[in-house]
Formats: structure tokens, C-alpha cells, sequence
């Protein structure tokens, strides 16, 4: 029943995703007028957004990232990574990636207020919609390999490394809203959710959500692939 929950929330999330994303959409251009619009994208089709058909990124991401259903506090955490990126036009794509997922909390029981530091490996699959210049939407999931883990009884005690089994790989989903900073370096925030059932009667949980922040750095020019877009349709 908790994964169908999960998957009914996630159906939840991901319509409001769309609606938002559609009602930006639909008052930006109302705002502009239709007639305008379309000059707009005559005359700056090419300009509509500084990125080439494929690219790739490095980026660095604090988070903050609690447990879903324990009685904890969220720790500050850094991720990095890279990721692929592809537009099939100019105002869709599809992306994917590699990055290091850190998980970070205190326990907030009075018998136990130790903390938790957990690592995965995730391999997220999402896809990016472009309605205006320098603001993109994404949306999607990914697969969480779980690495290694530690434990402290508090700051000042050593880490003990958590058993094998106390946690395990997991699925997520997530969503989010990037800007474009200069041609090269952009900012996202996303909201992330990763969730298993798995052993429901220990006192760890497989169930995480959190907020991303992230700088992204594009490795290639995007100015250099301009003229490709000549041919790309909506």
C-alpha cells in the first residue's frame, strides 16, 4: 500500500508539475500578445535560449534532505555530478546523469539523538521543458544505488559504519526550475523524493525528501551551435 500511495503522490506531483508549468506559459504569452509573439519567434528563433542540441554539464548541488516518515532533522549535505542533455526541439529534451546523492540527519528521539550520514549513487532520467528564454522546467526520476553509510552517537564520537541491509537501493522522483546565469553556468532548485518499502519494523527508514539547490556548469559553447537550430520546430 505505501508504494501505491507513492505512486498515486508521485501522479499527483507531476500533474501539478504540467499546470504549472502550462499556466506560465499561457500568461507569458497572453502578456506579450499574440501578435508580438510571433514576431518575437520569427525574428529570435535562434536566440530563444542559449543551448545547442547536445550538452553536457558538471554542477555542485547543497541539499537539504530529511526523512519522510521518522522522527529526525534534516542535515545540510553537497552532491555533484554531470548530466547529459538533449533537446529534440526547441522547447523539449530529454536528460540523464551521474551524481553522488549524500543524505544527512539527526535522530530527534529522546533515547536516541545520533546522526545519520548515508551515500548514494544516482542515475536520474528527466525531462526539460523550455517555454521561455532563460527558464526551463524539468521533471522525472531516478535510481538510487545505495553505497555506504555511518553513524555518530553525536558530533564528537567516532563514526561507526552501518550494517549491510539497514539500507538499500531505492527509487525517487523529482521536480524543479532552472535559470540561465550566463551562456555557460545556470541555477536550478528541485524538490526530490526517494522512497522504498523495506523492512517497515526497523527503525531506519528507506524514505527521503529534500530540497536541491544547484550550480550548473555547461561544458560546451552553446553560441557555436546557433545555426543548427534553423531547422528545429516546437
Amino acid at each position: 500500500m505505501s508504494f501505491l500511495k507513492f505512486v498515486f503522490d508521485s501522479y499527483w506531483l507531476t500533474l501539478n508539475f504540467i499546470f504549472l508549468v502550462v499556466l506560465l506559459f499561457t500568461n507569458f504569452s497572453n502578456a506579450q500578445g499574440g501578435e508580438l509573439l510571433i514576431q518575437q519567434y520569427q525574428k529570435n528563433s535562434i536566440d530563444l535560449e542559449f543551448y545547442r542540441k547536445l550538452n553536457f554539464e558538471f554542477f555542485i548541488e547543497p541539499n537539504l534532505t530529511n526523512t519522510a516518515d521518522r522522527e529526525t532533522k534534516g542535515k545540510l549535505n553537497f552532491n555533484f555530478g554531470s548530466n547529459i542533455h538533449y533537446r529534440f526541439t526547441r522547447s523539449f529534451g530529454l536528460s540523464t546523469g551521474i551524481y553522488i546523492n549524500k543524505i544527512g540527519y539527526q535522530n530527534n528521539m529522546e533515547t536516541n539523538k545520533s546522526i545519520n550520514n548515508l551515500k548514494f549513487i544516482s542515475i536520474p532520467f528527466f525531462i526539460k521543458l523550455y517555454p521561455l528564454k532563460k527558464i526551463n522546467f524539468f521533471l522525472g526520476g531516478a535510481y538510487n544505488f545505495y553505497q555506504d553509510g555511518f553513524n555518530q552517537i553525536d558530533k564528537n564520537t567516532e563514526k561507526v559504519k552501518i550494517l549491510d541491509g539497514v539500507f538499500v537501493n531505492s527509487m525517487g522522483v523529482f521536480t524543479g526550475i532552472e535559470y540561465t546565469i550566463k551562456k555557460r553556468i545556470s541555477s536550478s532548485i528541485s524538490y526530490k523524493m526517494q522512497k522504498r518499502s523495506y523492512r517497515n519494523y526497523q527503525p531506519e527508514t528507506q524514505n527521503f525528501n529534500g530540497v536541491y539547490l544547484s550550480l550548473n556548469f555547461k561544458i560546451l559553447n552553446p553560441e557555436k551551435a546557433k545555426n543548427r537550430f534553423n531547422g528545429i520546430s516546437n
